[in-house]
Formats: structure tokens, C-alpha cells, sequence
């Protein structure tokens, strides 16, 4: 499977949806005026150390898997303040965020549930926008996201792409965007955080043809890229990295025109993937010129990432920070999005590079603590065994508890590994249907729910 596509189900799977019924017609009335949660950024917080963003979301049919709703929606869960008072305590004491996809939104309400306790609460509302895996421009996508503009004058990605069309449950976010409530008011959050655009868009190679094809080395590479549905390919690879950086930087001129002093912090998801390797067509160049047979045998093409790995992705990311600092728009945190299964030296080095680049650049380095699915089966778990990360079967027999055992296993590999250390974020998340509560069941008295998880990550954290 393609890793757009890969990552596409990782984050869709996470977001699911159930119903929460609006019989007014969300195209006879016009945005509110509520100011909606915040403002952190005019407060000008430091970043916090701890989040939350569970998979009770909803959204739209894009999230669904085999369309069918899973855990139900956010005000009808974490709305309850009584089920979950321990983690509002943590996030509280972390000055934290409790995270959601950009598809929920329409199905909140400004007046009760969740998103008036967050503000009763202080705890920042950070939302992450869906559409940055998709092969359309900063601008457009600005434009769309946020304020409901078909892209080109005539493409709804609202109906094409996340398959909302005149909904009967939220209101229709064509001309809208995102940020516009079930009750018809204008929500503006406290931190966007943005899905990986790369390596997403960049190309992929063939090792079949990269091995055999006949002739110079950039005649096997030509035979071997593989383009498949992005505008942007035809550019050289720095010029497309360079034209994917440049597209957050349009994306927030969109938002800055539209939040103005109210624009919200800024977060960045980023790949700890062997894929970066896979797709970083410099690093490919520099393998061949050290070693010119090696990938003459197609299956060494994808041990290249452990044999002779060349970590430009950490450099990468370092050129998107500064470009976006340049422009004003430095970003407070970037979370790295980690394949826990892969090989735990591999993404040891990465993050370990990563941590002394974004400490020099005065950027926070979060973490987002995953069930690592799905790599995992639903009754697998991660354990830490004092020294790495392995796969076992879950004893439980519980595929809640399993998804606990896992994101606590995680922590402890982090603390253990000297990878963790006091001000960088842990975001404690799912990307599958893991675990699976709904209503009172996010309880977090009951081991298993992703809010008793929370705790127990937070605990290990706070026990370092």
C-alpha cells in the first residue's frame, strides 16, 4: 500500500462518526459572533507539555471505516467533566491541549458540551487539519479549510474529498470551512496543527526498475519514480520540497488574514518513518554514489533505511521550521509521528537528532504516544522490557487494555531511553478503532478507557 494511502487510513480510521441530529438549515443562517475557546495565543503561553486527542471524533464518512460510526462524538463523552476529572487536572497542571480533527467541529456545540468546558477550564482547544496530505496548494487549501472556498471556483472538497454533502447533522461546511459550530458560531482554537504534507507528496521508486534498467544512474532513476496523483511532480526534488514548504507558509497567511490577532499556535505533525528514507531522493543519490551496486538488487532497496540510513528527513524539517519562522510564522511545536514497530535503533537516532535540532532552533519537540497499529493486531500489545520495545499478545484479552499496555509501554521507552525529557509535549492519541468507547464509557476509572491511559502515561512522565 501506498504510504499517502497508509497514513490516509491511519488518520481517517482515527476519527469516527455518529449522528448528533440539526434540523436547521445550516444555509439560512449566517456566522456567529462567539470568539470561541481561547485565546491562548494572545496570552502568549508556552507551549504545554501534555495533550489529549482521542478517536471519539466523527466528522464526516471520509473517517469512517467501512462506514461504519465508532465511539460516537465529542460532546456526547468528554462534554461530561464528571467522567474524566482527574485528566482535566493533568491537562490543567501541563497547561495542555485537548486536540480533535477539524471534521468534529461542526458537530460541537459553543453553548454546551465540550468545547465551553475546555474554556471554563482553561485547557487550549488545538485541531488538526485534515487536508494537508492532499496535492492541492497552501493557498487553496487556506481557502478551503478555512473558509468554505471551492478550490479552482468549482472543486468542494468538502463533498469530494470528506464526502460532506448537505449533511443533515452538522452544518454543511461548503462556504464555511471547518470552524463553524453545530450552533452555528465561529470557533476559533487556541493552536492548528497540521497533518504531514511530506513525505507524503513526494515521489516513490520502483526497486525493480532502479536495479535493472540499462544505463546511466539518472536514466534507472527516471525509469524507477513513480508519480502518482500530485501536481507538483516534474520539479526537481529540492525545488518540490521547497514548493511543499512554502504551501504551510500560504496556508498561514490564510489563517493570519482570517484570525488576524487572534492567530492561533502553530504545530507541525512530522514522519519518524523508514519511508523518509524510501522517498528522499537525495539520500537515494548518496547511497548509489558510496555503494554503485547496492541497489542493483532490488531487495536492498528497502534495507537501505537500516543499512546505510542518511536521516535527511531530520534536515528537512529544519529547513520547513526556518522558512517558516522567516515569514513570521514559527511554529511552536512539532509533533513526530513514530512507527514504533520498524526498528526501535532507527527511530532512536532519529528522534535523538531531531531533539538537538529543534533545541537549537527554540522549538518544542512533542511526541505523539500511539497504539502503533496497524502494525499491531486489536489483542497485541507494546511492553518495554528495560531496554527496547517488543510486540507480545495481549493476556487481557481486552483490546482496550491492550491499547493501554501499549501507550504505556511507549512512555517508559521513552523515559528509559533518555529520549524524553522535562518541556517536551506527550501526546497521548489513537489512529484506530482502539480503543473502543462510547458515552460513559470513556470513564476514566475503567482500565482501558483512552482517558485512564492518559493518567497513566502522565504519571510515568511526571515519576522521570
Amino acid at each position: 500500500m501506498k504510504l499517502t494511502k497508509i497514513l490516509a487510513v491511519l488518520w481517517a480510521v482515527a476519527a469516527m462518526v455518529f449522528t448528533a441530529g440539526c434540523k436547521d438549515d445550516p444555509e439560512t443562517e449566517g456566522p456567529g459572533t462567539d470568539p470561541g475557546p481561547g485565546p491562548g495565543p494572545v496570552e502568549n503561553l508556552p507551549p504545554g507539555t501534555f495533550s489529549f486527542a482521542p478517536n471519539q471524533v466523527a466528522g464526516s464518512p471520509w473517517y469512517q471505516p467501512e462506514g461504519k460510526p465508532i465511539n460516537g462524538h465529542l460532546d456526547e463523552s468528554f462534554g461530561n467533566a464528571a467522567l474524566w476529572p482527574g485528566l482535566i487536572a493533568n491537562l490543567k497542571e501541563s497547561d495542555g491541549y485537548f486536540s480533535l480533527f477539524a471534521a468534529e467541529v461542526g458537530h460541537m456545540s459553543t453553548e454546551t458540551g465540550l468545547i465551553p468546558l475546555l474554556k471554563e477550564e482553561g485547557i487550549r482547544l488545538s485541531v488538526e487539519m485534515p487536508g494537508f496530505t492532499q496535492c492541492i496548494s497552501g493557498t487553496d487549501l487556506g481557502e478551503a479549510e478555512l473558509n468554505g472556498k471551492a478550490v479552482g471556483g468549482t472543486d468542494n472538497i468538502f463533498r469530494r474529498i470528506f464526502l460532506i454533502s448537505n449533511p443533515t447533522d452538522r452544518p454543511d461546511p461548503d462556504g464555511k470551512g471547518w470552524f463553524y459550530s453545530n450552533d452555528r458560531k465561529d470557533v476559533v482554537p487556541d493552536q492548528i496543527l497540521f497533518d504531514e504534507r511530506m513525505p507524503n507528496l513526494c515521489p516513490e521508486f520502483d526497486p525493480e526498475k532502479l536495479a535493472y534498467t540499462e544505463g546511466t544512474w539518472e536514466e534507472r532513476k527516471n525509469a524507477a519514480r513513480r508519480n502518482n496523483f500530485c501536481m507538483y511532480y516534474g520539479m526537481e526534488f529540492n525545488d518540490l520540497l521547497a514548493r511543499l514548504r512554502q504551501d504551510y507558509v500560504d496556508f498561514l497567511k490564510v489563517a493570519k488574514a482570517k484570525w488576524g490577532d487572534r492567530m492561533p499556535e502553530i504545530g507541525i505533525h512530522w514522519n519518524v518513518i523508514a519511508g523518509w528514507e524510501w522517498r528522499d531522493e537525495n539520500g537515494i543519490d548518496d547511497v548509489n554514489s558510496m555503494y554503485p551496486n547496492y541497489l542493483k538488487t532490488p531487495e536492498n532497496f528497502w534495507h537501505m533505511a537500516l543499512a546505510y540510513p542518511q536521516y535527511n528527513s531530520v534536515e528537512y524539517c529544519n529547513m520547513l521550521i526556518d522558512d517558516l519562522d522567516a515569514a513570521g510564522f514559527k511554529p511552536t511545536t512539532v509533533l513526530f509521528d513514530v512507527d514504533w514497530i520498524y526498528s526501535v535503533p532507527y527511530l532512536t537516532e532519529v528522534l535523538m537528532r531531531h531533539k538537538a535540532e529543534l533545541k537549537a532552533r527554540g522549538v518544542q519537540m512533542g511526541i505523539n504516544i500511539v497504539e502503533a497499529s496497524p502494525s499491531l493486531g486489536e489483542l497485541q500489545e507494546l511492553w518495554y522490557d528495560g531496554r527496547t520495545l517488543a510486540i507480545r499478545n495481549g493476556a487481557s484479552g481486552n483490546k482496550n487494555v491492550c491499547y493501554e499496555n501499549t501507550v504505556t509501554a511507549i512512555m517508559q521507552f521513552l523515559v528509559g531511553s533518555g529520549i524524553y525529557e522535562d518541556g517536551m509535549q506527550i501526546r497521548v492519541t489513537s489512529w484506530t478503532g482502539r480503543p473502543e468507547e462510547t458515552g460513559a464509557e470513556v470513564n476514566e476509572n475503567r482500565e482501558g478507557s483512552m482517558a485512564h491511559a492518559a493518567n497513566e502515561v502522565y504519571r510515568i512522565m511526571k515519576s522521570k
